[in-house]
């Protein structure tokens, strides 16, 4: 069998027996280092998971093994506290990415890395990622927040995933098959959500006025204290630009093309980030226009504190109303 009509893998490395000892989450992004290759070159252990009803795969894992990348080119005491990312291609889940990593200055306060997720040589996401030394805490002078929602119920107080796949059933908004799809898919999912829906979901509510907002973990008990600002990054990603088209009157079926365009985060408080205790999300969508659409999300954990900021821009475009063009429902906004 030749090279060009072999079978393609997902990894470059043979896929190493799952770590009992560590959640799903840091088995998935577990990254294998690439001497062989240089220095700061590093590819995905694992095939990396993409969801059915997606281009490729699920853009969080590629944001959360860049940062991963990254963390493992600067010293331990350094923590990112920005990273800024663009989607160029759609990854494909039955080849490896291997991740190109960039020493751009590393300084006694702060250190700059570029990272690039390519195949087959090309580049199909790029990130630039700030790590800073936490400053001495005598030196912070000016300090404000934005204040966690008042009045949400706790996650304990919420419904869970598989009574709220059973009510969608009861209702008839999901079939049989459906069910067992979503059951299937929340197994697999080393993400648990406690979803809260929409709030300020009124008549004559504007879009820019609505919120989305879900109560969100990583399942078991990360080991690795490395992995919280990984898996942090990973979940940054669900549900973030489906938010602009929940504010709006719109049903998924109305949707032909939805993709991520750029994704920034900004971590707050890094050191107090435990992804695998619960965080709640608010998400907003400020602007759409022109085919694209822009989500603002925050992350705070129980106890109020906002660890983390988030923004992204997507592309929305919907399908063909019988001829009469694009719904151009976005223009709400």
């Amino acid at each position: 069998m030749t090279a060009s009509t072999a079978t393609p893998r997902p990894t470059l490395k043979t896929i190493p027996p799952m770590n009992p000892e560590l959640s799903l989450l840091e088995n998935n992004l577990e990254l294998s280092a690439l001497e062989e290759m240089g220095d700061g070159v590093f590819t995905n252990s694992r095939p990396l998971w993409k969801p059915d009803d997606a281009r490729g795969i699920y853009g969080g894992c590629i944001i959360a093994q860049c940062l991963k990348a990254a963390q493992g080119t600067v010293p331990k005491d350094l923590k990112v506290h920005s990273m800024h990312c663009y989607f160029i291609l759609a990854g494909n889940p039955t080849i490896p990415v291997v991740y190109h990593v960039e020493r751009v200055r590393s300084g006694r306060s702060f250190a700059t890395r570029t990272v690039q997720a390519r195949q087959r040589g090309q580049c199909i996401f790029t990130t630039t990622c700030s790590f800073m030394r936490a400053p001495v805490k005598e030196q912070s002078k000016i300090e404000h927040s934005m204040p966690i929602p008042a009045g949400i119920p706790l996650p304990e107080e919420c419904v869970t995933d598989d009574a709220q796949l059973l009510d969608w059933y009861e209702k008839g908004r999901i079939d049989e098959a459906g069910l067992e799809k979503y059951r299937r898919r929340r197994e697999k999912d080393p993400i648990e959500y406690r979803q809260l829906g929409i709030a300020e979901q009124t008549r004559d509510a504007k879009p820019t006025e609505k919120r989305l907002r879900q109560w969100v973990r990583i399942k078991g008990a990360i080991k690795d204290d490395e992995a919280h600002l990984p898996a942090l990054a990973y979940y940054s990603d669900a549900f973030f630009l489906v938010t602009a088209a929940k504010v709006n009157p719109l049903r998924m079926d109305d949707i032909g093309m939805m993709v991520s365009l750029d994704h920034t985060i900004y971590f707050h408080h890094a050191a107090e980030i435990k992804a695998d205790e619960w965080v709640f999300m608010e998400l907003e969508s400020s602007w759409a226009g022109e085919e694209r659409a822009l989500v603002t999300q925050r992350i705070w954990n129980r106890d109020g504190l906002l660890l983390a900021s988030c923004y992204q821009e997507g592309l929305i475009r919907l399908k063909k109303d019988e001829g009469k063009g694009v719904v151009d429902l976005l223009s709400k906004l």
